[in-house]
C-alpha cells in the first residue's frame, strides 16, 4: 500500500501570501505532482490545512483534493479553526474521521490541538478507546511532535508526549507515527516504532537554519510504502 503524507499547507483566505511565500502555489504544485503518481491508496494530512481558519481555505483545499480522486483523511493542527474543521465546514471529499481501516491497516487520527495554543496535548482516555477498535498493523497520525526534535525545532511539542509514548509502546501492532508542525522532514525509529514528520507544503524550516528562517526549495510531502515486512518513507520535494 502506498500513501501520501502531507502536512502544514497553511493556506490563507483567498490565497494571500505568508511571509512573502505563496502557499497556495505550493499546494497547487503538490497536487499536480501527486496526480502524476501511480497506485496511491490514500492521502493523510496531519494538520494546519489553513493558516487563518477561513472557510475559503478549507473549500479550496477540499476542491483541489477532489481532483486527485484519492481518499483523503485529515486531523487538525493548531492553525485550524476547529469549529469549521469539525462543524460548519461539511467537506464533501476529505474526511476528518478519528479512525478508519484501509487494506488491513488501522489509522487513528488524533486531535492534539489546544485551543488558542501553539503547543499540543492529547486526551489519553479517548486515545485508549480508539485503540480498542484497532486491528492489524496500526498508524497513529497527529499534528504535534510526540518526540524531541533537533535544534530550534525542539519547541511547542506535544506536552504530554511521555504519556503518549508510554501508551503506544504497549501495543505491538503500532508500527508508525506520523506528525507535522515542525515543517521539516524527519524519520526516527524508537523501540521498533517509526516516527516521521512530513516537510511542510506551505513553507519549510530546517534545524540548522536560523529560527523561522524559511528553507526555500525544501517544501514537500512524504511517499510511504506500507507492507507486512517493512515501511519505506521517501521525501518528495515539490
Amino acid at each position: 500500500m502506498r500513501i501520501i503524507h502531507i502536512s502544514d499547507i497553511h493556506l490563507e483566505n483567498h490565497g494571500l501570501p505568508i511571509w512573502n511565500t505563496d502557499t497556495k502555489l505550493h499546494f497547487d504544485k503538490a497536487i499536480k505532482k501527486i496526480q502524476t503518481m501511480d497506485n496511491i491508496d490514500a492521502i493523510i494530512i496531519s494538520g494546519d490545512l489553513s493558516n487563518d481558519g477561513s472557510a475559503w481555505s478549507y473549500n479550496y483545499i477540499d476542491n483541489l483534493l477532489a481532483k486527485t480522486n484519492i481518499p483523503t483523511f485529515c486531523c487538525p493542527g493548531n492553525h485550524d479553526n476547529l469549529d469549521i474543521f469539525y462543524g460548519s465546514h461539511k467537506s464533501w471529499f476529505y474526511k476528518n474521521c478519528e479512525l478508519f481501516m484501509l487494506n488491513g491497516w488501522t489509522f487513528i487520527m488524533l486531535n492534539s490541538v489546544m485551543a488558542g495554543k501553539s503547543r499540543g496535548n492529547f486526551y489519553p482516555d479517548k486515545f485508549l478507546d480508539l485503540l480498542k477498535h484497532s486491528c492489524g498493523p496500526t498508524v497513529i497520525v497527529l499534528h504535534h511532535p510526540p518526540i524531541e526534535q533537533d535544534g530550534w525545532l525542539n519547541r511547542k511539542l506535544l506536552e504530554n508526549r511521555d504519556v503518549f509514548n508510554d501508551i503506544i509502546h504497549k501495543y505491538k501492532n503500532i508500527r508508525l507515527v506520523l506528525y507535522g508542525h515542525t515543517h521539516h522532514h524527519e524519520i526516527k525509529t524508537i523501540d521498533g516504532i517509526i516516527y516521521s514528520s512530513a516537510s511542510s507544503i506551505g513553507f519549510a524550516f530546517h534545524p540548522k537554519l536560523l529560527k523561522f528562517q524559511i528553507a526555500h526549495g525544501r517544501e514537500g510531502f512524504s511517499l510511504i510504502t506500507l507492507n507486512d515486512s517493512n515501511i519505506i518513507i521517501e521525501n518528495i520535494l515539490i
